[in-house]
């Protein structure tokens, strides 16, 4: 826990509660010896930094429901002697949602120049709503809030003038403070190419997209109902007709990155006179165009701007690999860059490959950095959320990678931050985290990751004070479950969104499903090791032995069994997935299964789609089925098959986006955290002399 010296929390006056209330926080201070300064700040929302005029950080590190971690960042680069600018602009949400919690807004923050504060929030910041800014707009998606759209009516100076802040603040709430733990972002600048450009004009369309993050905004997910919004950007993008090598006043221009990046665009627009600008953006081209409704996101960015020239830079963090600048007015865009936010260059050199494989260890290392910069996220788009199962996964690459694990660290101790978790059933635990239960969705099968990761995590860390930290929750997640056992000891008509995985197994999750029952039979096994519990070892192990009696049906192990006028009768019906389940889990293995497992390391895998063998057993997806198949083929031994089953699955996702997506096609995120984990099967097999 930390306390600031001076500074105390505080906001505009009377908004604490608002739905999207961008302020801007001013404070002035004279620099004049070779002192380091730092500003240390907090706040519930999104924060970007600025010393005299330059962006110099974002953030913060997230933390639980009532806790926020505290970033210092150094800003000595930034200053100049004599009076320097300091402002820190925030956005106060309010709003439900996976990247952001909804709780009141506050910015706490201290200037210190070595040890000593000079400036504080209480006493030296002004503050002024974003005069620019639309307020009433619609959301980004399901999981993340508003989308970014500006009236922009002068050439504005307050990042660096005189003037100050025309808003009241006050003292308001703030929480428990924590240190930031992860290592600061990296923030390097990635220049686009032109690829494409031509006319556009508008036509009239009646008819436009409204996904759930528009038609489901009430009490549970929150935002501006459709009749109070001051900017619906989709629909007015919707409009757009664009004919490619046209000239014309009205204008687009596609942009390239090299790879997948995500971080905030910066850009000069020139206007001879009043004109608006749109930036339409995604990971993928799809039939050639720029689709920013691909993934039920609003990858689309409004500016109207008055004459004059405006340096301007997106607030929040995107993820894209093309970017079409809309243009209408006579105006130019100059100096267009990607200001990336990410993790720090690690130490792991992927030219220790060649070919294929280097591009692949380069795409994940890629993914990793954009998906860990806080906690482990699931994507950088969508959701920029901490979800468990992912978090399996994503930290044994930080393991690979960092030589520690201070991300997972930090990812899991967020869970501790609240005893009970608002919207969830006694016992349970968040599917992500920090998240909102919209609607009070969970999945069951999530929160049993989460014992398998701590077990893991306490083998890479032997942090025994976390492991015993989480102990009551383990019990108690454990005394949820035993509600629904049925009289064979399984888990039977699980309440919450039952999930498998993205594919047909999902669809067979009635009423008792054998995947989700191997999963928790190794999960009893987990916590009989981390908490000395014989007995739980035992149960875990009757369970694999009813599993395997009721699932397996000689050849195949099927997915689910349902209730017939009180009998439990199984579906015989069966997905690839369910099968690596059972070796992952140890319900079947070489000695006990050898002719099934020959099956799957033969038959199954990423030619599938071609040779159409079995096709009653259900395909696998990336994941996680694919991923169980790959670490199932190295437990083997089976090294050359898994190195071409590598080449199969992640080749054509590094040549095509620099990064690894989340489905084995583009209908999701084209950058995806848990991805990265194909860097240590790499890892292995060459240190195995197999590469």
């Amino acid at each position: 826990m930390l306390k600031f010296n001076k500074a105390i929390p505080i906001w505009v006056s009377s908004t604490e509660n608002e739905m999207h209330y961008r302020a801007q926080f001013k404070t002035r201070f004279n620099y004049q010896d070779n002192a380091i300064v730092k500003v240390s700040l907090a706040t519930s929302g999104i924060y970007n930094l600025y010393v005299n005029g330059v962006f110099s950080a974002y953030g913060p590190a997230r933390a639980g429901k009532g806790h926020f971690r505290v970033d210092n960042v150094d800003i000595t680069d930034f200053v100049k002697k004599g009076e320097n600018v300091v402002v820190i602009e925030a956005c106060g949400y309010n709003s439900t949602g996976f990247y952001i919690q909804k709780q009141p807004s506050f910015l706490i923050a201290e200037v210190s120049l070595d040890d000593a504060v000079t400036c504080w929030t209480g006493k030296h910041f002004t503050a002024r709503k974003n005069p620019y800014y639309i307020q009433k707009s619609q959301r980004y998606s399901y999981q993340r809030p508003m989308v970014e759209a500006y009236n922009v009516t002068s050439v504005d100076t307050f990042l660096t003038d005189d003037t100050e802040g025309d808003k009241i603040v006050s003292e308001v709430k703030g929480g428990v403070y924590l240190p930031r733990i992860t290592k600061e972002p990296f923030y390097e600048c990635l220049e686009p190419k032109p690829i494409s450009s031509g006319a556009v004009n508008i036509v009239e369309n009646k008819s436009f997209t409204l996904d759930r993050s528009v038609t489901q905004v009430g009490e549970e997910l929150s935002g501006f109902a459709l009749s109070e919004l001051e900017a619906f950007i989709t629909k007015e993008c919707e409009q757009f007709k664009f004919f490619e090598n046209e000239k014309s006043e009205n204008n687009y221009t596609v942009y390239e990155f090299p790879f997948c990046t995500s971080g905030m665009l910066s850009f000069t627009v020139n206007c001879e006179e009043a004109a608006t600008v749109y930036f339409l953006f995604d990971e993928v081209l799809t039939d050639g165009e720029v689709d920013f409704l691909r993934g039920e996101c609003a990858n689309t960015i409004k500016y109207t701007l008055c004459k004059g020239q405006h340096n301007l830079k997106f607030f929040e963090v995107y993820t894209m690999k093309y970017v079409k600048a809309v243009i209408f007015g006579k105006c130019k865009i100059t100096d267009l860059k990607m200001i990336e936010y990410k993790r720090p260059p690690v130490k792991y050199d992927a030219s220790v490959f060649n070919g294929e494989l280097r591009s692949i260890a380069e795409a994940a290392i890629e993914t990793f950095r954009q998906n860990s910069v806080d906690l482990f996220y699931d994507c950088p788009s969508r959701e920029r959320a901490g979800w468990l199962c992912d978090s399996y996964f994503t930290s044994q690459v930080e393991a690979l990678l960092c030589g520690n694990n201070n991300t997972e660290k930090c990812f899991l101790e967020n869970f501790l931050c609240e005893e009970n978790y608002s919207g969830l059933p006694e016992g349970m635990v968040p599917m992500c985290y920090p998240a909102d239960a919209m609607f009070g969705d969970f999945i069951p099968q999530w929160s049993l990751w989460l014992i398998l990761e701590l077990e893991k995590y306490f083998e890479r860390t032997n942090d025994r004070d976390l492991i015993d930290r989480f102990e009551n929750k383990v019990k108690k997640l454990l005394k949820y479950f035993g509600r629904f056992e049925n009289e064979f000891g399984l888990l039977e008509k699980l309440d919450g969104w039952q999930f498998v995985e993205w594919s047909k197994a999902n669809d067979l999750v009635n009423d008792v499903n054998y995947p989700t029952n191997m999963l928790y039979s190794r999960a009893l096994k987990a916590v009989a090791n981390l908490y000395d519990k014989p007995e739980l070892y035992i149960k875990g192990e009757e369970i694999a032995k009813t599993v395997l009696k009721q699932s397996f049906n000689g050849e195949f192990f099927c997915d689910n069994a349902v209730r017939q006028n009180g009998i439990l009768v199984n579906t015989n019906e069966c997905t690839e997935v369910c099968q690596y389940y059972a070796f992952f889990f140890g319900i079947a293995n070489k000695e006990s299964h050898n002719a099934l497992l020959t099956t799957l390391i033969d038959d199954f895998g990423p030619q599938r789609a071609e040779n159409n063998k079995y096709p009653e057993i259900y395909p696998a997806n990336a994941f996680i089925g694919n991923y169980l198949r790959l670490d199932i083929l190295m437990q083997y031994g089976e090294y050359d098959k898994a190195l071409e089953n590598i080449k199969g699955y992640f080749y054509y996702m590094a040549e095509r986006t620099g990064t690894l997506w989340e489905h084995t096609g583009t209908t999701a995120s084209c950058d995806h955290g848990f991805a990265s984990y194909v860097i240590c099967w790499l890892d292995k097999l060459k240190k195995l002399g197999k590469i």
